[in-house]
């Protein structure tokens, strides 16, 4: 079974790095909208049945266990989620016990991805044991492909592309990089938020950033 995992934290504990740009209420509501956004888009590819199998998801957020149960997903909750990292890696044997014998992590602050993309990257499983998506910095890992998902550990964070590469290759296992403007779009800074306004791909999250780029213009106007 090739399964996709998302790993989702509190919506009022997301977006720190924007907290001189939103407010804590705005940050959630962005946190939500990059949600229904990314929960969408995996719906869709696994509707595709082009090689993605089930979705799972691992949370600590009472919107989506609820969402989780309401349309029959499998959840892990969480009860003090620590990292993106760690969440990955709680998951994991969970996953495998599951059924899983691939798995793909997505996170949601990507929510220019597309259901096309998602599949081309799962594809490479067959090729490749450890496929990384990289940030847009291209030293940061976004999206994680692992066949078997237990073939590498998850190091999320500065510089994990390096690490996820270099972990692969000492167990030596096939590894590659994903190119992928979808999986790129990171959600972390101002300058993030007008290159993904730049992707120009039609969601809920653009709705709510060109929103929030408006408020802050007339602000600055009005000073």
């Amino acid at each position: 079974m090739n399964a996709i995992l998302l790993p989702v934290k509190r919506f009022d504990d997301s977006k720190q790095r924007l907290a001189d740009f939103l407010t804590s209420a705005e940050r959630a509501l962005l946190a939500r909208a990059m949600f229904e956004d990314v929960w969408a888009t995996l719906r869709c590819a696994l509707e595709l049945r082009q090689g993605l199998d089930r979705l799972l998801v691992i949370s600590a957020e009472p919107y989506v266990l609820a969402r989780c149960k309401k349309e029959g997903i499998s959840c892990m909750e969480e009860r003090d989620p620590v990292s993106h990292s760690e969440s990955v890696n709680r998951a994991t044997p969970w996953a495998m016990s599951l059924g899983a014998d691939s798995l793909l992590s997505v996170p949601i602050d990507t929510p220019g991805v597309t259901a096309g993309e998602l599949v081309v990257m799962s594809q490479l499983r067959h090729q490749f044991a450890v496929v990384v998506a990289h940030s847009a910095d291209g030293t940061g890992t976004n999206a994680l492909l692992r066949t078997p998902p237990d073939a590498i550990g998850a190091h999320f964070g500065p510089d994990s592309r390096r690490r996820h590469l270099e972990e692969a290759r000492a167990k030596g296992l096939s590894a590659e990089v994903f190119e992928c403007p979808g999986l790129m779009a990171d959600m972390d800074t101002p300058e993030d938020l007008e290159k993904f306004l730049r992707l120009e791909r039609r969601c809920r999250t653009r709705s709510f950033v060109e929103q929030a780029m408006k408020g802050r213009r007339e602000i600055t106007a009005c000073r």
